[in-house]
């Protein structure tokens, strides 16, 4: 059995570098930096790397003195140092580096086609730098799509993107996003985004392409249709069109009939218009088909972890009495602040536990029915302000009730939430001073959109209020 004493080894081409013993190749990197030179052997520089076997096979250099001169000047020295060592001695240490350093070294691995280095890079930076890589999306997208073998960047980035596409499709530079990495969403079955607001945004995406493109899509010439489909030809495979409504068929792709293989366009409006009609084309799975009903682990003895993720759902803007696959991704954690049958039904009690908590959840159920009702307060809870209204645009109030789900947002904007002494106070949905007795609990419908309940006082046989906090991405 062979014994091998490779730190030795390493240790000794270290020492080869260093000393520039017999060195024939002279490197000069970072010209607008204090330019650095190191010095190198060709005949190890050739053996590690396949960018210079081709650089002496192809003599793409200058000679001097019989001396090989390479010049990087758009290198880091110092990234160039942490490579050249690498070379030499098969160690690398990223421990204390920047993550802007770390994906620099990765692009100047993609350079001279360390191949061995590349998931090493990329899992380094996604395991110790994920907040940066989540801050620099755009950046991250533009240098992973560059190179085929950068994959885990590039998963990571879409997987990111897929789970919270309001990232890229709010930005500004939006359309100045790569092919590749738009497609990548396209293809991806998990996307959190609805089919037809996704097809939206390749539509615009492939406009901004087509810069000559009319506003006016009434005043196209067959050649401005032809632009757009060359330009989107390769999306139509992937998205699903079948999940379209009627009205989103009549909106959104009739318009654009012209850039659509034809038998897919006439399966699509027979599809549309003929009761019945069995799809030709339907080979893909529908990305609602394989939506996973999120779920929250919440301490509640009045709501469950579904109706927790509903309530979620509407905090990031959804609107419906169900999850979406565009809300399928939940970002908040509930936190028991209070329990009626536990701490106490009264005022004093319900400002101890949840004043000033920040952004709060509290759901209610009325004595002898099934109705579950609450509201969101996203400001502080804060029985200082005395009995003072605040201005609230993103409230709203519910009922979770298995038989009927009722979501009511406020519109009344500056009477959204009440700051009193006694229970939590949404105007329209109050408790009083103590809630487990008679009137202990009101609604009247004044300041939020729908109505959720008979009006009238009631008594609270339990109440929950839960601290909500945004999961760390």
């Amino acid at each position: 059995m062979a014994t091998q004493f490779l730190p030795h080894l390493s240790q000794d081409f270290t020492k080869l570098l260093e000393s520039k013993k017999k060195h024939d190749v002279i490197i000069k990197v970072d010209k607008s930096n204090n330019e650095k030179t190191f010095c190198a052997h060709s005949i190890i520089l050739e053996t590690r790397s396949v960018y210079f076997e081709n650089v002496f096979s192809n003599k793409q250099f200058r000679k001097e003195n019989n001396i090989f001169i390479l010049e990087f000047p758009d290198l880091s020295s110092d990234i160039f140092d942490i490579l050249i060592r690498y070379i030499y001695g098969g160690i690398i240490n990223l421990d204390n580096k920047k993550a802007s350093d770390i994906l620099n070294l990765l692009t100047a691995c993609g350079r001279f086609k360390l191949k061995e280095l590349y998931d090493y890079v990329q899992q380094d930076l996604i395991e110790h730098h994920p907040d940066w890589l989540f801050q620099n999306l755009f950046l991250v997208q533009k240098i992973s799509f560059k190179n085929s073998d950068f994959t885990k960047l590039q998963n990571y980035w879409t997987t990111t993107i897929c789970e919270q596409p309001e990232i890229l499709f709010n930005a500004t530079d939006f359309t100045s996003v790569d092919k590749e990495a738009l497609l990548s969403i396209c293809k991806e079955e998990n996307s959190c985004m609805e089919e037809n607001e996704l097809w939206d945004h390749i539509i615009r995406w492939g406009k901004a392409q087509n810069t000559e493109l009319s506003e006016e899509i009434n005043n196209w010439t067959p050649s401005d249709f032809n632009a757009l489909k060359k330009s989107l030809e390769d999306f139509i495979p992937y998205i699903r069109f079948y999940d379209f409504s009627s009205d989103d068929f009549c909106f959104k792709i009739t318009p654009y009939s012209g850039i659509f293989p034809n038998d897919l366009y006439q399966d699509l409006l027979k599809y549309n218009l003929v009761s019945d009609w069995q799809p030709k084309f339907n080979n893909l799975i529908s990305r609602k088909a394989i939506l996973n009903i999120p779920n929250i682990t919440i301490d509640s003895k009045l709501i469950n972890g579904e109706q927790a993720a509903l309530i979620s759902s509407w905090i990031q803007g959804n609107n419906e009495s169900e999850i979406s696959n565009k809300f399928r991704k939940i970002y908040y954690e509930f936190k028991l602040l209070t329990r009626g049958s536990r701490d106490g039904f009264t005022g004093s009690i319900f400002h101890k536990m949840c004043d000033n908590k920040g952004p709060t959840i509290t759901v209610i159920k009325l004595k002898d029915e099934t109705s579950i009702l609450g509201g969101y307060n996203p400001i502080n809870w804060d029985i200082n302000k005395g009995e003072k209204y605040e201005k609230i645009t993103d409230s709203f109030i519910f009922n979770v009730d298995n038989k009927e789900i009722i979501l009511s947002r406020i519109q009344n904007y500056d009477n959204a939430i009440n700051q009193y002494g006694g229970g939590p106070n949404f105007n329209d949905l109050q408790l009083t001073w103590t809630f487990n007795v008679d009137n202990g609990a009101t609604y009247n419908k004044k300041a939020y959109n729908k109505k959720i309940h008979n009006e009238g006082s009631f008594i609270v046989s339990e109440y929950e209020v839960f601290g909500i906090t945004r999961k760390r991405q």
